[in-house]
C-alpha cells in the first residue's frame, strides 16, 4: 500500500513538473514573440481604396494591390488605355464615360512597399537587434484629372461616382487577368 501511494505522489509531481515545464515554454514563446516589433506597417488593400492627398499640390487616387511583375503591370495598362510608347502612363488622355465628349488626364503609377521590423530576441542571447523585412507587396495607383487640375475623383467632383464605377470594372479586369495567367505572377 505504501509503494502504490509513494507511485501516486511521484505521478502527481511528475505531472505538476510537467505543467510547469508546458508553463514556462509557453511563457518563453509569449516573450520571444513580443520581441519582435514593427517599426513600418504596409496596409492591406483587399478590394480598393480612395487615398485623399497628403498634399495639396497632389490628387486623390483610385489604389489596389497587384499581385505580378511590374513591367507586366505596366504593360497591361498601356494595352488597356490603347498606349504605345513606354512613358506614357503618365498624364494621358482618356474619356471614360460612354457618350460624354469630356476629356480626362490619367495617371497609372505603381509602387511598392514592405513591412520592417526589430527583433529583439538577440538581446536575450548577447546578440545584438536585427532588421527584419516582409516579402514586398506591390500596389497600383490611379488618378483623374482634366486639362484644367480638377481632380474628378475627389469627392466633390460630379464625375466621382462614374468614374469609380469604371475603375472598379478596370480592377476586376486587371484581376481576372492575374488570375487567369499565373505565369506572370511576381512570387
Amino acid at each position: 500500500m505504501k509503494k502504490l501511494l509513494k507511485i501516486k505522489q511521484f505521478l502527481h509531481l511528475l505531472k505538476a513538473s510537467l505543467e510547469s515545464k508546458k508553463f514556462l515554454l509557453l511563457l518563453t514563446l509569449l516573450i520571444f514573440q513580443s520581441c519582435i516589433i514593427t517599426t513600418h506597417s504596409v496596409k492591406e488593400i483587399k478590394t480598393s481604396e480612395l487615398n485623399s492627398p497628403e498634399d495639396k499640390l497632389d490628387y486623390t487616387s483610385f489604389k489596389f494591390s497587384s499581385p505580378i511583375k511590374v513591367q507586366k503591370t505596366r504593360d497591361w495598362f498601356r494595352n488597356y488605355f490603347a498606349l504605345e510608347r513606354e512613358d506614357d502612363l503618365m498624364n494621358f488622355k482618356a474619356s471614360f464615360l460612354e457618350g460624354s465628349d469630356h476629356e480626362f488626364i490619367v495617371t497609372v503609377f505603381d509602387y511598392s512597399d514592405r513591412e520592417q521590423y526589430m527583433d529583439l530576441t538577440g538581446l536575450f542571447f548577447g546578440e545584438g537587434v536585427e532588421s527584419r523585412e516582409s516579402d514586398i507587396k506591390f500596389f497600383v495607383g490611379i488618378t483623374v484629372t482634366d486639362k484644367t487640375g480638377v481632380d474628378h475623383l475627389a469627392e466633390s467632383s460630379i464625375f466621382q461616382k462614374l468614374l469609380l464605377e469604371q475603375l472598379t470594372e478596370m480592377r476586376e479586369e486587371f484581376r481576372n487577368f492575374t488570375v487567369n495567367n499565373p505565369d506572370q505572377k511576381f512570387f
